[in-house]
């Protein structure tokens, strides 16, 4: 199997693990990591989220891989995570190889999937009481923090027969510091109004677009560039963070075009464009 060879990660492999794993800050810190595509690791206190991870190497029919770079480290160098939350099942947002390793190496973490994949992986073999069916506006508690599930609209609002959502955002609150990940997701009439309601504070959204080549193709799309900082702005969002535009060639997207049109059009609002493997530290 090619692979490519470059040197794409700010920093990778058991440093990366390591630097995740010893990172120590007050409660009014928060640490993220940027994995590549929608890939995000959080740490509050020793608490460690893993979002929509995705470190399987995806090949084409050639054997070449299909990722633009490969992934930071093996799913079985997981053995800290607390909390593991996927978006939708696409295997970029949830790979079945990753949570199958994570769940063998990480024995004290939950799953959180939307309510219809619970199934999904009880048949990889987690165990049903790890795993969490996550339903619209049904908050999770826990003693140190919350989930919230928002409805993602990939391109429009689907559920199953029951009226579940099969895409879902989660608002995560750390006493008091409020992350938003977007999954995929379009704007919608109702988005921002719905994004007001939590005073976000970090919130991750997909900026690679649609358009009708990609669909034709099969490939469902999301917000821009452009829509995402409008979303941002709109939504009162203090700290915006673009995401899933650097895995795929086919289906990515040049960062510099949100800076841009943040810079241009809304100079105040925050931003910060996370290189994969970088590590960011927000304070409230």
């Amino acid at each position: 199997m090619r692979r490519l060879v470059f040197k794409y990660w700010y920093k990778d492999g058991e440093n990366l693990i390591d630097e995740i794993e010893k990172t120590s800050l007050p409660e009014n810190f928060v640490a993220i990591w940027f994995l590549g595509q929608a890939s995000i690791v959080v740490k509050f206190t020793d608490i460690i989220f893993y979002f929509d991870p995705f470190l399987s190497d995806i090949t084409d029919k050639k054997g070449i891989s299909r990722r633009q770079f490969p992934p930071p480290f093996g799913a079985e160098q997981i053995k800290h995570a607390n909390w593991v939350l996927c978006s939708h099942n696409h295997i970029d947002h949830m790979d079945l190889e990753t949570l199958k390793l994570i769940a063998l190496n990480s024995p004290k973490a939950y799953f959180v999937v939307p309510l219809p994949h619970i199934r999904i992986l009880e048949d990889i073999g987690i165990d049903y009481s790890r795993i969490i069916g996550a339903r619209a506006w049904k908050t999770i508690e826990s003693p140190a923090f919350s989930i919230t599930p928002l409805p993602s609209a990939h391109e429009s609002y689907d559920t199953d027969e029951n009226g579940n959502y099969l895409c879902l955002g989660y608002i995560l609150n750390l006493s008091g510091i409020t992350l938003y990940h977007a999954g995929d997701t379009v704007e919608t009439e109702d988005f921002t109004d719905m994004l007001k309601r939590f005073k976000i504070d970090i919130a991750f959204l997909p900026i690679n677009g649609a358009d009708w080549k990609r669909r034709k193709r099969g490939t469902i799309g999301n917000m821009n560039a452009r829509e995402a900082a409008d979303v941002a702005v709109e939504s009162n969002i203090d700290l915006v963070i673009p995401i899933h535009f650097d895995l795929f060639s086919g289906n990515s997207e040049n960062p510099a075009y949100f800076v841009d049109y943040i810079v241009r059009t809304y100079p105040f609002q925050k931003f910060h464009i996370m290189r994969a493997g970088e590590r960011f530290i927000y304070m409230k």
